[in-house]
């Protein structure tokens, strides 16, 4: 029945203004409001807000009928519009000039025919129950306010039904009426059903018989009743019931569709999980894994609190029960271990997983300087890169009466970079697993992670020690400017600083300028060169002598330095790069891949890193031999 009646119609009416009707045989007319209009389900209201009206098939294809008789078109609807203010709906509609159209045209204009009707159909309601309020706030229940429907048909008729709109309706006419609608009209009880968001509706017309026909009151009150056990059947199943709703579903047919959507949420499901299960699986027991080892994770994958306490051999366990669906509760160690490691299972690339958190973390908090002054390069290979540098243009020169211009030359310089890749490796063999011995998973990745920046920090700092070559001469070298005398002092720091100033670019004609941002010392003057840096005035004098350099330079302190006298300048790597690090692609931090071994029944790691320390270019240093 429900797919038989969901198109059924509704009405209503309501007076014609005679005096509206035009010489053009025009006439302007409402036909729709929000007054209240009592049907045999209770006060049914129409929703006048903007998403609520569909005027589009009255715009399209809008008629003019006689009492709802689509064989007796008498006229065109013009125009529709919806008067929000008012909320009303209002139209323009003109009277044809054949003989039956004439014969209704003289009949509104004796004012014989007073009605006007609308033909609509809803497709959603809003249920408000008694001393409840709906949801815009502006209806108090019991009622039903259609939220979504259509007119499809404007009809003069006989008997108006809602007085509050129709032919040149005014306001002040409207709200007398509508003072008089309020004060005399009644509404009948609907009682709420079992859902808050619905209420049943009477299976059967009252006594006195609705204004349309008894068929298309049966047909609505079907409907009505079809939409609201369907919408109640849905929400109990956190189901969308509007899909079955506006596609004409029975409440049969819906039911069956619910029966089986239920059954299929509950049947018995094996142990195995899809791919993204087991994803969510594998990250969750990493992270447990990882913070049962020690490692700090801020913030956990979902459920991984649950793996933080289980061992290692109850982890293997879970691994091959959730993708193989066996149950492993009875085997013995060794073949939890054997399963586990064999195949493609989840167990290797856990450990894996955890074991690479522990190396990176250690790698990114191992206690190293390089990175606060040098500079970050990438090479896309293993073949040497070249960093060129050009010199500065010529002065442009004054041209004479002959207007030959000179020609000027831009000579350049380049610096080579390459990379190497390094690398060691390490594993856990069966008896660390049966043992649950997390070092393998922690202390051992982290230790080689915490190295391989430790080795790019000692590479750095063992260019400025041992002092190479560069354009013709040693990094610090008379011959290069940058290598001066004097312990550390104000004094001594702006001869220095006059010294990186007084670079010169490559063609040795311009005056580079260059700005130190970093004191590099041995570990032994960090104390006394952050007391220099720190202070406001000159500590060698006995009076308030400013300290120019007070709060201007960063110290860097490094064990890496063992000779305790000499002290170095270094300019931010954005202004002049001396010394780069470079990693293949951009990488920098190592690589940790994973094989299942045969032969012991274990995991073995490897750990490297493609990187090159690499020296480009000696005006953004300066070193003071300290005496």
């Amino acid at each position: 029945m429900g797919k038989n009646n969901k198109n059924k119609s509704m009405f209503r009416e309501m007076t014609l203004d005679r005096a509206a009707v035009k010489d053009d045989r025009t006439v302007e007319l409402s036909f729709s409001s929000e007054t209240p209009y009592n049907r045999w389900f209770g006060p049914e209201i129409l929703s006048h807000e903007p998403s609520a009206v569909d005027l589009t098939r009255l715009e399209e294809i809008g008629v003019l009928l006689f009492n709802h008789d689509s064989f007796t078109p008498i006229g065109q609807v013009l125009s529709v519009r919806l008067d929000e203010a008012a909320r009303k709906c209002t139209a323009i509609v003109r009277f044809d000039e054949d003989e039956e159209s004439e014969k209704i045209y003289q009949k509104v204009l004796s004012g014989t025919l007073k009605g006007v009707s609308v033909g609509y159909r809803v497709s959603v309601w809003e249920e408000v129950n008694p001393n409840a309020m709906s949801t815009n706030g502006r209806f108090a229940g019991p009622c039903s306010i259609a939220t979504r429907w259509m007119p499809y048909e404007i009809s003069i008729v006989s008997v108006p039904a809602d007085a509050s709109v129709g032919v040149g309706r005014s306001a002040d006419q409207e709200e007398g009426e509508n003072r008089n609608m309020s004060k005399n009209q009644t509404t009948p009880d609907v009682p709420p059903a079992d859902n808050d968001q619905e209420r049943a509706l009477p299976p059967v017309a009252p006594d006195a018989p609705p204004d349309v026909n008894d068929a298309v009151a049966r047909g609505i009150v079907a409907e009505r009743a079809r939409v609201a056990e369907i919408g109640s059947m849905c929400r109990s199943f956190n189901m969308d019931p509007q899909e079955y709703i506006s596609g004409g579903k029975s409440v049969e047919e819906v039911r069956k569709i619910v029966l089986e959507k239920a059954m299929e949420k509950n049947k018995p499901t094996p142990i195995s999980v899809g791919k993204e299960d087991i994803e969510k699986f594998r990250s969750a027991a990493t992270d447990g894994m990882a913070m049962r080892a020690g490692l700090a994770i801020e913030k956990p994958a979902e459920g991984a609190m649950d793996f933080r306490g289980m061992s290692l051999l109850r982890l293997a366990q879970d691994c091959i029960e959730r993708q193989g669906g066996k149950d492993m509760r009875y085997a013995d160690n060794d073949t939890l271990i054997r399963e586990a490691l064999t195949g493609t299972g989840a167990f290797p690339g856990i450990l894996s997983n955890a074991a690479n958190k522990s190396m990176a973390q250690a790698y990114q908090t191992a206690p190293t300087t390089f990175q606060l002054w040098t500079a970050k390069g990438s090479n896309t290979d293993f073949k040497d890169a070249t960093r060129y540098r050009l010199s500065e243009a010529d002065e442009l020169e004054k041209i004479g009466e002959t207007g030959e211009f000179k020609d000027s030359k831009i000579t350049e310089t380049s610096a080579k970079t390459s990379i190497a890749t390094y690398g060691k490796s390490f594993g856990i063999n069966r008896q660390a697993i049966i043992n649950d011995d997390m070092g393998a998973l922690n202390q051992i990745p982290a230790l080689y992670g915490a190295a391989a920046r430790r080795m790019i920090n000692r590479l750095v700092y063992k260019i400025i020690t041992d002092n190479p070559d560069i354009e013709k001469a040693k990094l610090f070298h008379a011959d290069h400017k940058n290598l001066g005398t004097g312990a550390l002092s104000v004094v001594s720091l702006g001869i220095a600083k006059a010294a990186m100033a007084k670079q010169k670019n490559i063609g040795g004609k311009e005056a580079l300028n260059i700005q130190p941002a970093y004191l590099i010392v041995p570990v032994d003057l960090e104390t006394p060169a952050a007391q220099l840096i720190s202070s406001v005035v000159d500590p060698s004098k006995s009076n308030a002598t400013p300290n120019p350099f007070a709060n201007k330079l960063s110290v860097v302190s490094d064990p890496t330095l063992e000779d305790a006298t000499p002290w170095y300048l270094a300019a931010a790597p954005g202004m002049c790069p001396s010394i780069e690090v470079t990693y293949l692609n951009g990488v920098d931090q190592p690589t940790m891949e994973s094989t299942v071994l045969f032969n012991t029944l274990g995991i073995k790691w490897r750990i490297f890193l493609d990187f090159g320390v690499n020296l480009i270019d000696f005006r953004g240093l300066y070193k003071s031999t300290g005496i």
